[in-house]
This record gives C-alpha cells, structure tokens and sequence, in this order.
C-alpha cells in the first residue's frame, strides 16, 4: 500500500487549504495512505495536525510532498529537514506547492524540489506554467498525481524482473 507524507511548516496558516487539497487528491487514489505532518516540533493548533514524530520517520514513506510559504525563496524549511535526515531517499516520489505566484513562485518550487533531487527522489511538480498562485484544484490534481506516480514506483518494485539471457 503506498504512503505518502504531506508535510507543512505549523505556522504556514496560508498553506492549510493547499495541504487539503493535496491530501484530498490523494487519498482518491485507491489504497493510497496518506499522512499530514507539521516540519516543526509545535503541533498546528489551528487544524490539530501532528508533527513529524522524528526525522527518521521519512524513510517510512514511499512519497513526500511538502508546502513551502511563498516568502522562503530558499527553501530553507525544507533543505534543513533533509539535511537532518540520514537515510536514503532515493526512488522515492518527491513533490511541493506554495501560495506564491509569478515568477517567485518557481523559485520558491524550485527551491524545495532542489534538495528532493539531490537525494535522488523522482519528482513530479506542481506545473510551473501557470502564472497565478496554486488553486485548492491544482493541488487536489497534484496530489492525485503524486499518489498515482508512488503506486506505480511501489508495484514495480514489487515485481522481481531477471534477465532472461
């Protein structure tokens, strides 16, 4: 059963809405489980979504899709969160969203999908052409999308192919 993490910073208030949506998207998905998470240790009062218990936590997952506030043009939230952990990432499905628009908000995608890269994760973006700030739509689309990418990357593993020589 692939699972994915959408994982938002407890103070981006902004980003509940979009985190929804991904959510959303991707629980449509059949056996898709999907978990919220906050990047800080304080829990978000405003949706009671719970913290990432521990770092080490994203091995668990088969797909990670994370909200960065439009002002974070670095990335910073999310380069520290992988820089933290350890394990490998790789082959796992990497993805973000934030409320930017404009040419700020590539970079602020960018910025997140970077590091997702260089831990070797297969990433399926938000689409950059749209020059308005990420709908509820996009985002349930994206979400679907990320689901659906996780649960060909998980059957695929699952299958043992061998060389037929």
């Amino acid at each position: 059963m692939p699972k994915l993490l959408v994982l938002v910073p407890a103070r981006g208030i902004e980003l509940a809405p979009l985190a929804d949506a991904v959510l959303e998207g991707a629980r449509s998905v059949r056996f898709a489980e999907v978990d919220v998470r906050t990047l800080d240790d304080a829990a978000d009062a405003t949706s009671n979504r719970k913290p990432l218990a521990a770092i080490d936590d994203l091995a668990s997952y088969d797909g990670i899709v994370v909200g960065v506030p439009a002002g974070d043009v670095d990335g910073t939230a999310v380069r520290e969160t992988f820089a933290r952990f350890g394990g490998s990432l790789a082959n796992k499905v990497g993805s973000a969203f934030t409320t930017g628009s404009g040419a700020g908000r590539t970079a602020v995608l960018w910025s997140a999908l970077s590091p997702m890269a260089d831990r070797g994760m297969i990433l399926v973006p938000l689409p950059f052409s749209d020059d308005g700030a990420a709908s509820t739509d996009a985002c349930r689309q994206m979400g679907k999308r990320v689901a659906d990418v996780v649960g060909w990357v998980t059957h695929a593993r699952s299958h043992h192919h061998h060389d037929h020589h």
